[in-house]
């Protein structure tokens, strides 16, 4: 009857986008526990869902605490949240990829998210057909031509500027009153104007060798400070895992601990019931008077074996985990 519920669910995804989703938050735990077993486009389910529970507070400002409870790390649901609010219109193609994939390509800016891309290694993919470590290599080189081009920019606007503020002067004279261009007699600046537009349009030619070397050099820090970043980012992913690694340690010394206290009680509880059975077998309860404190001492140790004995065997049955 699941694996039915199952296929159903996988049968549907595609039209379940346009469904308004519950605000009741037993039905929607239910649906996210579904769809994480039904595979990649799960994914886009499972994100819509967490986001709407947020959004619309149905867990009742205990939505870290809810997480908890469907077993959903706060990082990995931001991360579903994320690709399902950027990729939704692309849930469909790229239903085979997996979260870290998928992450990824949200994470890059919109206008490159279908466009191939050259890898170093000389092939041309586009996100969706990348292995995660290639789509992290495209966004450091999306990054860098980024940031090479508001370099370029912001120097050649700087060169600009001062090119039309000294061609503003010589304009200036040219447009001077007619009377005093007849005056055979030179303005006293004007040479010294023509010579700073020289040495200005010099200045760009050599402007704009630093702005290729800036570049150069610019790409050269990008990436270094690229790869710290990402350095960075896998030493907080290792240090999580090494924190939930330890939890997981102590549990199991506890678990050890409890193991080993309860082996010492059932060696213990084991001699107690092999002196029991000698006492059973010895005893003639005939030659003992009735009503008398030993017969009711005896009868209160048997109710007590049988009925600690039958809540064990409960327990046993029907183990409760907290």
């Amino acid at each position: 009857m699941e694996n039915a519920g199952r296929r159903d669910i996988t049968s549907q995804a595609e039209e379940t986008s346009a469904v308004e989703l519950s605000h009741n938050l037993t039905t929607v735990t239910t649906e996210i526990k579904a769809y994480q077993s039904i595979g990649g486009q799960a994914i886009f389910e499972i994100g819509r869902r967490l986001k709407w529970v947020k959004e619309n507070d149905l867990a009742h400002g205990e939505f870290g605490k809810w997480l908890q409870n469907i077993e959903i790390q706060p990082r990995m649901a931001q991360r579903f949240i994320k690709v399902a609010s950027d990729l939704e219109l692309n849930a469909t193609s790229m239903s085979h990829l997996g979260i870290a994939a998928l992450y990824e390509i949200a994470t890059m800016p919109e206008t490159e998210r279908d466009k191939p891309q050259q890898l170093d290694s000389g092939e041309t993919k586009k996100p969706d057909e990348m292995t995660v470590r290639e789509l992290r290599e495209t966004k450091r080189k999306l990054a860098a031509a980024y940031s090479e081009n508001m370099a370029n920019q912001t120097l050649l606007m700087q060169a600009d500027k001062k090119a039309q503020k000294l061609q503003a002067q010589v304009t200036k004279l040219q447009q001077r009153d007619p009377d005093i261009k007849q005056v055979e007699v030179e303005p006293a600046d004007y040479q010294d104007t023509k010579a700073d537009l020289k040495a200005a349009n010099e200045k760009i030619a050599d402007l704009q060798k630093l702005v290729d070397d800036a570049v150069d050099d610019h790409n050269q820090r990008l990436a270094y400070e690229l790869e710290l970043e990402k350095a960075k980012a896998d030493q907080e992913e290792i240090k999580a895992d090494l924190n939930d690694l330890e939890v997981k340690r102590q549990n199991m010394l506890k678990q050890n601990a409890q193991i080993r206290e309860v082996q010492k009680m059932v060696k213990s509880i084991n001699e107690l019931l092999d002196n029991f059975a000698m006492l059973r077998n010895r005893l003639d309860t005939t030659m003992l008077p009735d009503e008398s404190s030993l017969v009711q001492g005896l009868t209160e140790m048997a109710d007590k074996l049988i009925e600690n004995g039958q809540v064990l065997h409960d327990d046993l049955a029907h183990p409760y985990h907290v």
